[in-house]
């Protein structure tokens, strides 16, 4: 994939990006005992995204037996879960993290309405995940 290329947020394109970033990163680092499953998922995504209507798409990674997984997916169980409408995040998601800072009013939706689960601060010891969001928001249509 070429790292000018822009793909549709959360399509499988986009993971496939992200999973190929991920990969890298944790190349050669130590998994041993980490297990843990960290999903987004996206309220009211575009209906070509959502081709069972089921209103939610989503992906996940999944860390467990030294193995990484980065997937489509929304799971029904998540160590960490975070949950946005589409809409509301794209703009954000579309965002490094160098940029100025939203409005008050928007920054104040986006914290209202994400809906978090877990605790996040497991995912704390993946330092190789760090830059992933600047990554993907520069390959995010």
């Amino acid at each position: 994939m070429s790292e000018s290329t822009k793909y549709e947020f959360c399509s499988h394109d986009w993971i496939a990006v992200a999973r190929e970033f991920i990969e890298q990163r944790a190349e050669g680092a130590d998994l041993t005992g980490i297990n843990v499953t960290f999903n987004e998922v996206f309220t009211d995504p575009p209906a070509h995204l959502d081709p069972e209507g089921v209103g939610k798409v989503g992906w996940y990674l999944r860390i467990a037996d030294n193995r990484i997984e980065v997937s489509p997916g929304v799971l029904a169980e998540a160590d960490v879960r975070a949950t946005v409408d589409y809409q509301m995040v794209l703009a954000a998601a579309r965002r490094l993290s160098t940029d100025p800072p939203l409005d008050v009013e928007t920054l104040k939706a986006l914290a209202a309405g994400i809906q978090r689960e877990g605790d996040a601060s497991v995912l704390s010891g993946l330092k190789w995940l760090s830059g992933l969001h600047d990554v993907m928001a520069v390959r995010t249509l």
